[in-house]
């Protein structure tokens, strides 16, 4: 059985890991439920589902579905127990630690309301370098690199000697406290990998990361190695740096066996949104497949207009409608900082 497995960009991803499932899983007469898969996110689980129901043909103790984030925090739980430390309790822990190690990014911001959004920042900061398990010799290299004479502002050379203290507290705090922000579980699950078992599992599928970090890598490898884990990946490693990076860092090739044929763009022009439906009418009649066909169309007003074109030659369809820009979260994010600033004190201070 192949562990590393590579799909082309054309090819229907869940259901040529379905068809492997088949092949070397369901055939076989393993258990399902003695699999783990694990995506990015949520959503592919439900279509990977319901591609193994018809594979099945009956009922099934199906396999456990991981998002990685719910994947690293099942491995860590193996080992300790911890709570998720909530986005405003990080925010409050970063103003405590700050005052006591860096008072001097403090001035001027001494209230929490004031100093809420460097905390956040500061937040996201130390999750990136726990999550792509950056040591504090990584950082101190750049005050050396100050040092010796490259051009590093000193207020920079500053922030960073503040950021290492502030990460070390938060670290402790956190472990004290067994409140974990996520950074720090990714960084934890990382270092605990080597001493946790999966006995529960046969495999534990890793399936379409494209970009994986530090602390990702570590604990997929630590699987891989050990002969649990298998991967699959969709692209080509000459194409796309992230997977080359993946490559090299496993040793392995991620190149999809069955070459990616090239596609054929054609363009066509009508004058006006009616001339514009009766051409997709037309093109239609020369599609083999209909119902494996998307129809995508930038302005919402020209769907009536197609579908009483198209309506009695290409039988049942689905419809499907976007949000509209004023319910989209770039006009809210624009509304929302208007509306902050309308309402902004005559001190400075925000409204939270």
């Amino acid at each position: 059985m192949k562990r590393i497995v590579t799909y082309n960009l054309k090819e229907n991803f869940i259901e040529k890991l379905a068809d492997f499932v088949d092949e070397n899983f369901i055939k076989k007469g393993i258990d399902l439920s003695r699999l783990a898969f694990v995506f990015e996110g949520k959503r592919p689980s439900l279509f990977l589902m319901r591609a193994l129901s018809k594979k099945m043909k009956k009922s099934f103790f199906p396999p456990r579905f991981f998002s990685i984030d719910k994947f690293i925090n099942y491995l860590l739980l193996k080992q300790t127990t911890f709570a998720k430390m909530s986005a405003m309790e990080s925010c409050y822990t970063i103003y405590t630690i700050a005052k006591d190690v860096a008072p001097e990014i403090i001035k001027g911001r001494e209230k929490f309301s004031q100093f809420l959004p460097w905390a956040r920042e500061i937040s996201t900061f130390i999750d990136s370098l726990d999550s792509e398990n950056v040591r504090d010799d990584a950082l101190k290299n750049v005050q050396a690199s100050a040092a010796i004479g490259y051009d590093i502002p000193e207020n920079i050379n500053t922030s960073l000697k503040n950021i290492i203290a502030i990460k070390n507290a938060y670290h402790q705090v956190a472990s004290e406290k067994k409140s974990f922000p996520e950074g720090y579980t990714y960084l934890r699950a990382a270092e605990a990998v080597k001493d946790v078992s999966f006995d529960e599992f046969e495999k534990v599928i890793f399936c379409g990361f494209f970009y994986i970090q530090k602390t990702e890598r570590r604990i997929i490898k630590h699987l891989y190695d050990t002969g649990k884990a298998i991967l699959f990946f969709q692209g080509n490693e000459d194409e796309w740096q992230p997977l080359k990076d993946i490559a090299q860092k496993f040793s392995c090739s991620i190149k999809p066996e069955k070459e990616e044929k090239n596609y054929s763009l054609h363009l066509y022009s009508a004058f006006d949104k009616h001339s514009q439906v009766c051409t997709v009418r037309e093109i239609l009649q020369e599609v083999k497949k209909p119902e494996s066909t998307v129809i995508v169309l930038p302005d919402a007003e020209s769907m009536i207009p197609l579908v009483s074109e198209i309506g009695s030659s290409v039988g049942n369809f689905n419809v499907s409608l976007g949000y509209p820009l004023r319910r989209s979260s770039l006009y809210s994010l624009f509304e929302f900082i208007i509306r902050t600033q309308k309402t902004r004190k005559e001190n400075g201070e925000y409204y939270a």
